[in-house]
């Protein structure tokens, strides 16, 4: 395992007491705040120089839209599988995180080198499942359950 870079974020001693990680900058790559012990929060910014791909799925449920049965407009509870070169991954939507800290609530999906996505299988927590398409990668989705996009 590699050292820490001096003078990053990740070499600091930090009395932390919650992390939240996410994409803040809506760049494809995860960031992390971490609440500092009597201190300001500090932010681990991703500048990695990589070159994958990526997907993020904002996710939104038909509560907004109808009466129940359905699932909650911020989709907690939804899991999203996404298959791309032969790989599949699991994505879930969840409220909360580490101490008084809440992640990205948009499933995020790391391709490698992939330049599609074969499949999106959505499974909303009213119990309806959903196959639907993405027009490319390297972005940010908005999907909302029963619309077929």
């Amino acid at each position: 395992m590699a050292p820490a870079v001096e003078g990053s974020g990740l070499a600091d001693v930090i009395a932390g007491r919650g992390m939240a990680v996410g994409d803040l900058f809506n760049d494809g790559k995860i960031d992390a705040v971490i609440n500092v012990e009597d201190g300001h929060p500090v932010l681990l910014r991703n500048v990695n120089p990589d070159h994958n791909h990526w997907l993020e799925l904002k996710l939104v449920g038909s509560c907004k839209f109808k009466a129940s049965p359905c699932s909650p407009v911020d989709a907690v509870g939804t899991t999203v599988s996404v298959t791309a070169n032969g790989m599949k991954q699991r994505g879930d939507v969840i409220s909360g995180g580490s101490y008084l800290s809440s992640n990205d609530p948009r499933p995020h999906f790391g391709l490698g080198t992939a330049i599609k996505i074969d499949d999106i299988e959505i499974h909303w927590p009213d119990g309806k499942v959903e196959h639907v398409a993405v027009p490319g990668i390297d972005r940010i989705a908005t999907i909302t359950e029963g619309a077929g996009k």
